[in-house]
């Protein structure tokens, strides 16, 4: 919660600086118009003078101070770029009970890319990386003859029998992948 203080001292810092600002140039422009020379001086107390009147005034300050909520946003907007996001929610029956609340979604500044169904092969090897033996053996046996043949497969079936212990399967596949290479 320390980052929320440090926003709005900030942020009370920049209101009180544009009030600050605002109120040195009115009272400048109030009491020194007449010192300024010629046609210039002669526009700003005309203005001044326009700015002061009762209705005039309460609209001039309602103007400058939308001009200026304006100009500050779109420098925010600039700096800290748009504030379009795009969310990614996890929904259905195979959805796990006990996930947590924060992990249902997730927010992204760029669009992602449309979602593609990843190979039996690259299943495969996902399974296999995190340890799922049983998805990677339900993965490779869904495969064709003509995948189970490919070298990268067969590769993935030796490390899957190596780490289930299925030891006549390990001499097996080595044989085949001699024969592939």
């Amino acid at each position: 919660m320390e980052r929320t203080k440090d926003e709005r001292v900030k942020q009370v810092a920049i209101g009180v600086s544009i009030l600050v600002t605002l109120t040195v140039v009115v009272t400048g422009l109030l009491m020194g118009w007449r010192l300024l020379p010629g046609l210039l001086g002669e526009w700003v107390g005309t203005m001044i003078g326009i700015m002061t009147t009762p209705f005039f005034m309460e609209a001039s300050f309602a103007i400058l101070g939308l001009v200026t909520v304006i100009s500050l946003n779109h420098w925010r907007q600039l700096k800290d770029g748009d504030d379009f996001v795009y969310l990614e929610q996890v929904a259905g029956p195979e959805l796990p009970q006990d996930l947590p609340e924060h992990a249902k979604f997730a927010v992204y500044r760029e669009k992602p890319l449309d979602g593609e169904e990843p190979s039996l092969l690259a299943q495969a090897e996902g399974a296999f990386a995190i340890g799922d033996y049983p998805a990677a053996g339900e993965r490779i046996g869904a495969m064709n003859h003509d995948q189970l043949r490919h070298p990268q497969a067969l590769r993935l079936r030796l490390d899957l029998a190596k780490a289930t212990g299925r030891d006549d399967l390990v001499k097996q596949l080595e044989a085949e992948l001699r024969q592939s290479d």
